[in-house]
């Protein structure tokens, strides 16, 4: 938990300054888009090899060394901004990395859990650390923003490298030897396709990557928020991180239902309805004009993607055994990151056209016929129980 924290805390913190600094650097939303797509690519690109990687390499030494070279781009976001030489080609190249190293280490962060609990405790297992990680998005803009306003945009990347250190420490801390159960592989070609195999033949893991691929292709939002806050609301650095943070609020309400509620046997059904929660938030963000109703509309996302992200990982957890758990989890890192950075793009050119309030308004109706469609498609989802 406290890697989760501090890592998590570190990579929105460079997110949100990014955003900011890149639109503040070009003016442009179809930059911000960009953006956002440079700090999701790598995940479409290496993602699947972090599975492998999980599956294969001692997961708690692969968490401390990802997390220990992940402090270079901080410290180096930070440097040229002090120096004034930053570029927008600068935040790309360096998130790039950054998010690259994530990657490599992301799927054995959630691989290790099963290891740690009794599965009769993993959903809410899975749930604390969906918080944990929701949580982050609270606290990370309010300080990003926060450190932006007092002491400039360098503060920010520079305390998200700091962050890192307590986080590569912790992961050495944890007892378990981190090291895959079953026969030890070799990192190869064969690996992968035997992830891809496992995805294919595993319906309802399949069934709800496809609903959340479609779903956040048309409704990714994150990158379209500096112009909410710029445009529509008129508020600063501030009101851009309290908007990043709504989310996060959300999420951990949604979290907390998902805890209290305990386990959830018709998980297929949850994660429909969900889904269709999400997509009539950002219907309702789009028809915000005051702050404090986006802000309510935001909340509503975070709630409903909480609920939904939990469902998801318990399932991959549940139906993935130990030696491909590293695979399963990299599969559905990779459909969300792969929506997150496409849909990132289509966010900021529909923005361009549309402006950010039609934007998201034409996202919702394209996410509701996503929820329709599935349910026409893959009807044994809504009737999928984990007992």
């Amino acid at each position: 938990f406290i890697t989760i924290l501090c890592a998590n805390t570190a990579n929105h913190m460079r997110n949100v300054a990014s955003l900011y600094q890149v639109y503040h650097l070009s003016g442009s939303s179809v930059q911000l888009g960009l953006a956002g797509f440079f700090q999701a690519f790598p995940f479409i690109i290496f993602g699947l090899f972090g599975g492998v990687l999980a599956d294969t390499l001692n997961r708690k030494k692969l968490i401390a060394i990802t997390h220990t070279l992940n402090i270079l781009p901080g410290v180096a976001l930070g440097i040229l901004t002090l120096s004034g030489a930053i570029q927008v080609w600068h935040v790309n190249v360096l998130n790039l990395l950054a998010s690259s190293l994530q990657v490599l280490g992301g799927p054995s962060r959630q691989a290790i859990i099963p290891g740690l609990v009794p599965q009769s405790h993993l959903l809410n297992a899975v749930t604390m650390a969906v918080l944990m990680m929701q949580g982050t998005q609270l606290t990370a803009p309010v300080i990003a923003g926060f450190l932006i306003d007092f002491l400039g945009v360098q503060a920010s990347y520079f305390t998200d490298a700091g962050l890192l250190l307590p986080s590569v420490i912790a992961a050495l801390l944890i007892r378990a030897s981190g090291q895959p159960q079953g026969e030890r592989r070799q990192i190869s070609w064969r690996s992968l396709i035997e992830g891809f195999e496992f995805l294919w033949h595993t319906r309802i893991i399949l069934s709800l990557l496809l609903l959340d691929f479609f779903a956040v292709l048309f409704g990714f939002f994150r990158p379209i928020l500096p112009i909410f806050a710029d445009v529509v609301f008129k508020v600063g650095a501030r009101g851009l991180g309290m908007l990043y943070a709504a989310p996060a609020i959300g999420a951990l309400i949604g979290s907390t239902v998902v805890l209290t509620a305990g386990n959830i046997e018709r998980k297929g059904a949850m994660s429909i309805i969900a889904t269709l929660m999400f997509a009539l938030s950002l219907g309702f963000l789009g028809m915000a004009r005051w702050f404090w109703i986006g802000l309510l509309a935001l909340a509503g996302l975070g709630i409903s993607d909480a609920i939904s992200v939990a469902i998801r990982r318990t399932v991959v957890q549940i139906l993935a055994p130990d030696d491909m758990r590293g695979r399963a989890t990299s599969f559905l890192t990779v459909f969300a990151q792969t929506t997150n950075g496409l849909g990132a793009v289509i966010a900021g050119a529909g923005a361009a056209l549309l402006g950010a309030p039609n934007a998201a308004l034409v996202g919702c109706l394209l996410c509701t016929l996503t929820v329709i469609g599935t349910c026409w498609a893959i009807p044994q989802l809504w009737n999928y129980r984990s007992d």
